[in-house]
């Protein structure tokens, strides 16, 4: 340790920021090779401080090359094979202070899913529950099509005002249907359409881009496409119910355009590819990522993990995805690699299973994920 605080090393500071930071432009200091990224913090706020007077002190995270500092200077070089001699350039990114809670929302039972409008919050139950609250926090409807768990669903057309009428919502139940279901702007919700063809419990739902086309699956482990437009294999129909007022809906029963079986256990994630509107990815228990060619009804390509998928989220311009696995580790995965593995990056510091997993609109390189441990983080994929 004495040898480590008597080598020094030469780094400068800059940031990808509009305004720089005081007192760091063009400077190059020495440092000792121990200094972790909380002497470097306080060293940067220190020089700022110094160059100006009204500097607030800020958290930031320090990034070399394409790695945040995570470990001394002295065990970043080591593991990256860095030149001593050089001058190592230091990137300050903005950190973030954990967010504080918005507003508190009490469902009647577990939550299955969560969406946010921009008018509206909607969360769906094991109860089989479809809930929307307002803005301030006001619920303003609730309601239940079947007694079944709502295990999945999709946001087909947000309100169209401030209230919530003319939301349009998929549920995918426990019971295998898939329901379409409408709100009024009293909150009165009648239904669409019933989507028939699952045998088991509907895990995941996904719309496209131009809303015409759904994607689903299950424990059936088929994935099963839609056509939500009208077709003339739908059939008009009212559902078989007690209640009197319901009977009386009419409402359309469709069957899959097509159905892939390629996967061997629970599709439990979906997602529509961002650049090519006739690909899609599941994610299963069968530890096996798939992309699908819809339109030829066809596997492109197959990414196997060491675990079952739990969840997965596609970058809507890199195309890259982070997977949720039933470890505590997510993953990132390239689905256009040609040479070598998939799997480009895991990330260590949950202590349960990864539960959910999703790319922010913050930048290009943060994404979140839940876990059973209770918590949930922010990542930068670099």
């Amino acid at each position: 340790m004495a040898e480590e605080e008597s080598r020094h090393i030469q780094v400068s500071f800059h940031s990808s920021a509009e305004k720089p930071i005081p007192g760091t432009e063009d400077a190059v200091i020495d440092v000792p090779i121990s200094a972790d990224w909380e002497k470097l913090n306080t060293l940067v706020n220190s020089l700022a401080t110094a160059a100006d007077d009204e500097w607030k002190e800020r958290r930031f995270e320090l990034l070399i090359g394409s790695t945040f500092l995570r470990s001394s200077l002295s065990e970043f070089i080591q593991e990256n094979h860095l030149d001593f001699e050089r001058v190592v350039k230091i990137e300050c990114v903005d950190g973030y202070d954990p967010p504080q809670p918005h507003l508190s929302l009490n469902g009647p039972d577990w939550i299955s899913s969560v969406h946010v409008t921009p008018s509206v919050y909607i969360a769906t139950g094991f109860d089989g529950s479809v809930t929307v609250w307002d803005k301030k926090g006001e619920k303003i409807s609730q309601h239940s099509r079947e007694e079944s768990a709502v295990k999945g669903a999709a946001v087909l057309q947000k309100p169209k005002g401030a209230g919530v009428g003319g939301l349009r919502l998929a549920t995918g139940l426990e019971n295998g249907s898939i329901w379409v279901q409408e709100w009024a702007a009293d909150g009165t919700v009648t239904a669409v359409a019933a989507l028939k063809g699952h045998a088991r419990s509907v895990e995941a739902v996904r719309v496209g881009v131009d809303g015409t086309r759904l994607i689903s699956g299950g424990f059936d482990a088929h994935v099963k496409v839609w056509n939500l437009t009208a077709d003339a294999s739908d059939v008009h129909d009212a559902p078989k119910a007690k209640n009197e007022k319901r009977a009386r809906e009419e409402f359309v029963t469709k069957t899959p355009m097509v159905t892939l079986a390629a996967h061997s256990d629970a599709i439990v994630a979906l997602e529509w590819s961002p650049h090519q509107k006739e690909r899609a990815f599941s994610a299963s228990w069968d530890h096996s990522l798939l992309q699908w060619d819809l339109e030829l009804a066809g596997e492109v390509s197959r990414i196997r993990a060491q675990r079952g998928f739990t969840s997965i989220s596609v970058h809507p311009s890199t195309g890259l995805i982070i997977g949720g696995l039933t470890d505590a580790c997510p993953r990132l995965y390239d689905p256009r690699s040609s040479e070598g593995s998939f799997l480009k990056q895991s990330f260590i510091g949950h202590k349960g299973w990864v539960t959910c997993v999703r790319w922010t609109e913050r930048d290009d390189h943060s994404f979140v994920s839940s876990s059973f441990d209770g918590t949930v983080k922010m990542w930068d994929s670099r």
